[in-house]
């Protein structure tokens, strides 16, 4: 039998619900609608520009998207790469004008076409990872807490579990659009998810979960991907806007977890698991700030994290070379401080560098193989000369070729790409980092409690 009630489950959904308020955009008196009138092309990206030619005055044309205001007028957006700067034009645009538009698409692309346009680009890449984790995650979930000693029963349920992991997101957005936001969002919503999930059963708990971890864990996973979802698809976000709003829930809860154990070395498991979803709140909000002020692009996004990732590493070296730390004779407030900070602080230098840059997806991942590649050269160093017995040892001789060949690879990634190209097409392989998955992997318990989420804590995937 399963260690909740109804009325507990719904506490969870009120809580997964509240906590992803903050990250709401706000939502203008408009409406997107198609640019067909068949309802299915609702952007007007770079490829079918090629085929449409309808913006021949903007020759850096990213995309175009059409809205209809309460007066029942139009307004046509245009967004282009200019003078490394992305510019966003509004247009006013009558009824007579649209339905021209409209048939004008139809004309160009024919019926059939026209009604193949319905953007699913991140479809198979919800259901891949979906199908995962519902395999790995869910599944294992929901059967551990189950008292049964019946091995049978247990892998038929999580054989059905991850089945129905694929089946029901397929039938739900078999008519659907699933843009690369909303894939995005959606499937940040669903890592993010079961790590709140984990930190709202520890907190309720006063830090001594039970068998009901891992449903808690897999019905805020699904909540969050829903949530996730409608953000992304109700406010018309960009990928990059998608992907800088889940980073900053990221960076939030693993910065409020340090910040707990900083002020507590023996902080219960009710104190730093409230902490972490009081910090993941206010990540949502610093990301959903960040990215209503600058347009980002899936590469910008990228650099940030690459930036935030590194940043929280490189403080507490540089600390710990200073003080030559010792864990037996040293508190762990100031190491855990300068992570947080490097966070903040790496997060704050690469949102300003991002300011008038357009990076595309392969110029995002050249800035993080650019940095880890310059991380391990340092860390290479580093065992170099402290295995070569020629020198005194000291701590610098290990962490300084880390710390500058970690800095050299930013810097140079950054500096080489400058502006960024603006181009918004595939480069076919994506590689993403996945820090919650260090949170889940850090919570090991006995089989009995275990709620077996396995994320990954870096990824490749080539876009189908």
């Amino acid at each position: 039998m399963l260690w909740y009630c109804p009325s507990t489950l719904m506490k969870f959904f009120v809580f997964a619900v509240l906590f992803s308020l903050p990250s709401l955009p706000a939502i203008a008196q408009e409406v997107q609608v198609p640019f067909d009138s068949a309802g299915t092309i609702m952007t007007i990206d770079q490829n079918l520009e090629k085929k449409l030619d309808l913006f021949p005055t903007y020759p850096h044309f990213l995309e175009a998207r059409l809205y209809r205001e309460t007066d029942s007028s139009y307004q046509l957006e245009i967004t282009s790469f200019e003078n490394s700067k992305l510019l966003k034009d509004r247009v006013v645009k009558s009824a007579t004008s649209i339905q021209a538009i409209q048939e004008d698409i139809a004309a160009r692309l024919g019926p059939q076409k026209a009604g193949q346009k319905l953007d699913q680009s991140s479809r198979t890449k919800l259901l891949i990872w979906e199908t995962l984790l519902s395999f790995l995650g869910y599944a294992p979930a929901i059967t551990s807490a189950i008292n049964s000693n019946n091995a049978s029963v247990g892998a038929g349920l999580e054989l059905v579990i991850g089945g129905l992991g694929y089946l029901i997101p397929a039938a739900l957005t078999e008519h659907a659009p699933m843009n690369d936001a909303e894939g995005s969002l959606a499937l940040g919503g669903a890592f993010l998810g079961a790590a709140h999930g984990v930190l709202l059963d520890i907190m309720l708990s006063n830090g001594k979960p039970g068998r009901e971890i891992g449903p808690v864990a897999t019905v805020v996973s699904i909540g969050e991907t829903g949530i996730g979802y409608a953000i992304a698809s109700k406010n018309n976000l960009t990928e990059g806007s998608a992907d800088i709003i889940r980073y900053g829930g990221l960076f939030g809860m693993m910065d409020g977890i340090g910040m707990a154990f900083a002020v507590d070395h023996s902080a219960t498991g009710s104190l730093w698991s409230a902490l972490g979803l009081a910090g993941s709140a206010a990540g949502f909000a610093v990301g959903t700030a960040m990215a209503n002020h600058e347009p980002y692009t899936r590469g910008n996004a990228s650099a940030v994290l690459t930036a935030g990732i590194y940043g929280a590493m490189i403080p507490p070296l540089i600390y710990a070379s200073a003080l030559s730390y010792n864990t037996n004779t040293n508190p762990s407030t100031g190491l855990l401080l300068s992570a947080v900070a490097g966070n903040i602080g790496g997060i704050v230098l690469s949102n300003s560098l991002m300011n008038g840059t357009h990076y595309s997806n392969g110029e995002g991942t050249a800035v993080i193989l650019g940095t880890t590649a310059g991380f391990a050269i340092g860390l290479g160093f580093g065992y170099l000369i402290a295995g070569s017995g020629n020198l005194n040892f000291s701590p610098w001789a290990f962490t300084a070729p880390i710390v500058v060949g970690t800095c050299a690879g930013f810097a140079i990634s950054i500096s080489s790409i400058g502006k960024g190209s603006g181009d918004q097409s595939s480069t076919g392989w994506d590689f993403e980092a996945n820090p919650a998955g260090l949170l889940l992997g850090s919570i090991v318990q006995k089989r009995a409690m275990n709620p077996a989420f396995a994320p990954s804590i870096l990824s490749a995937s080539y876009r189908l």
